[in-house]
């Protein structure tokens, strides 16, 4: 790694430098017989200049059988590139103006020389064949950087929930109950028993709630049994989840307002300190799509908010999405087009990050709240980034015997049994007293992918896994 105070980037002509990166070209002079090297770091380049009189036989050795992608160390002194070497050599210019001319050379790790050749400059090759040698693929500058965002990204998360009295728990990833329908339920045999392969954390955090813990979390994987991840650009079979519950005092809009500054807390700080905004300036010049997140806030210093009927509105009378249909869902393209309304009205915020609630209750989960005097609407809401849903949240229900006619009365899908085996484990965790809550699942990945304007969630998985992918 290079230092913070690394001599490369603080050394003046002449003094000692030194530099560490992978190899990413090699050119022999056939007149001198020196190697002239270029080093990658982080997006960084510089020029080795390494000539057999400077160095000792085992270093000059390795020089002559280096291979592209080695990882090298270099020290020298550090000079123009057009000046001359001492044995009259010109030296290739590196993008820093500078090389390095070496008298020591250490070869940290030795590559293989059959390595694939589209990755000799940034995001050359397709995806596909970038996944499957994604290991060099985050070699580059630009990839690279999306990654320790999204390492970032899960700081900021923790910072803010432990700043707000958050408990970070960890739950089961197997569950003895799915919802009867469901294809997309991985099913796992269990010591001669039945298991699922959770799609949220919601039941576990809930009993958490239970157990008097206000306000809980989680991020880890879940599973998804998406036949269309096969060639949707938004859909994963697995992918990073954060599940919050909170309980409120008066409102379950509490919940909303104190995820909405979660999220207003990680976009800025993504964009405003300064060991992330870097890697971010890296993503946006290699990446076109990508383009600078706007977070905009309503006159109560919120994030905008709408409601699903609203917004189907907006689409028919504003949008030309005629249509529309109120008893169906978003489609991407319907919520690419919010999210560009939303970007480009300035009587909306000029805003990258808003909220949708209200949605009609067939569409949501069988234990969401309806709202009071129009009970075909539940008191449940989304939120979008960059046009595209990152998170579903609900006012839920707690009271048992409420939960027990949700679940019986099939307004969301098929009946289910409150009492039935597969359900008693959840469902008895609501006779001791559940207090009023709401919660929220974030899509992570899509957080990250809205965030910074890609279009294909991969872009954003180190290592994605669909209908087609299992390895690497």
């Amino acid at each position: 790694m290079i230092a913070k105070d690394s001599p490369v980037l603080s050394a003046w002509e002449g003094e000692t430098a030194t530099f560490e990166g992978r190899v990413t070209s090699i050119q022999k002079s056939e007149t001198s017989g020196s190697v002239s090297v270029e080093l990658t770091h982080e997006g960084l380049k510089q020029v080795a200049n390494c000539e057999a009189t400077e160095l000792n036989q085992a270093e000059w050795k390795s020089i002559e059988q280096l291979t592209i992608q080695s990882l090298v160390r270099v020290t020298g002194e550090k000079f123009a590139s057009n000046e001359l070497t001492s044995n009259g050599a010109k030296i290739p210019r590196s993008n820093g103006g500078a090389v390095i001319h070496a008298t020591n050379v250490k070869v940290i790790a030795k590559a293989k020389g059959d390595l694939p050749h589209f990755l000799g400059g940034e995001l050359s090759g397709e995806l596909q064949h970038r996944l499957d040698n994604r290991v060099l693929d985050q070699r580059a500058a630009a990839n690279g950087a999306i990654f320790k965002l999204f390492s970032g990204m899960n700081q900021l998360i923790a910072e803010f929930f432990t700043a707000n009295e958050f408990h970070w728990l960890h739950t089961p990833r197997l569950r003895s109950s799915h919802v009867a329908g469901d294809n997309e339920y991985f099913h796992v045999p269990y010591f001669g028993r039945d298991s699922w392969l959770v799609q949220h954390s919601q039941h576990s955090l809930q009993g958490a709630i239970a157990m008097d813990m206000k306000r809980v979390w989680d991020i880890a994987p879940v599973f998804r049994q998406e036949a269309k991840s096969d060639v949707s650009a938004r859909h994963m079979s697995e992918f990073t989840l954060l599940g919050a519950n909170m309980t409120y005092e008066n409102d379950w809009h509490e919940v909303v307002d104190l995820l909405g500054e979660m999220l207003v807390f990680v976009f800025r700080g993504l964009q405003e300190r300064k060991q992330f905004a870097a890697l971010l300036k890296t993503v946006q010049k290699f990446y076109p799509s990508s383009r600078p997140f706007r977070v905009g806030l309503d006159e109560k210093g919120r994030i905008p908010r709408i409601t699903f009927p609203e917004a189907k509105r907006m689409l028919r009378e504003e949008l030309g999405f005629t249509d529309t249909d109120d008893n169906e869902n978003f489609t991407p393209e319907e919520e690419a087009a919010l999210g560009r309304y939303f970007r480009e009205s300035p009587h909306l915020g000029e805003t990258d990050l808003f909220t949708i609630e209200h949605f009609p209750l067939h569409m949501r989960q069988f234990n969401s709240k309806t709202v009071p005097g129009a009970p075909h609407l539940s008191e449940t809401w989304d939120f979008i980034a960059g046009g595209r849903e990152i998170c579903s949240g609900s006012h839920r229900v707690s009271d048992y015997d409420e939960l027990c006619q949700a679940m019986l009365s099939g307004a969301t899908g098929p009946p289910m049994d409150p009492e039935s085996p597969q359900w008693r484990g959840w469902t008895s965790t609501f006779k001791v007293g559940m207090a009023p809550h709401a919660g929220a699942s974030f899509g992570v990945n899509r957080m990250l992918q809205g965030f910074l304007g890609l279009g294909e969630i991969r872009e954003v998985t180190l290592f994605p896994r669909d209908a087609n992918r299992l390895a690497p």
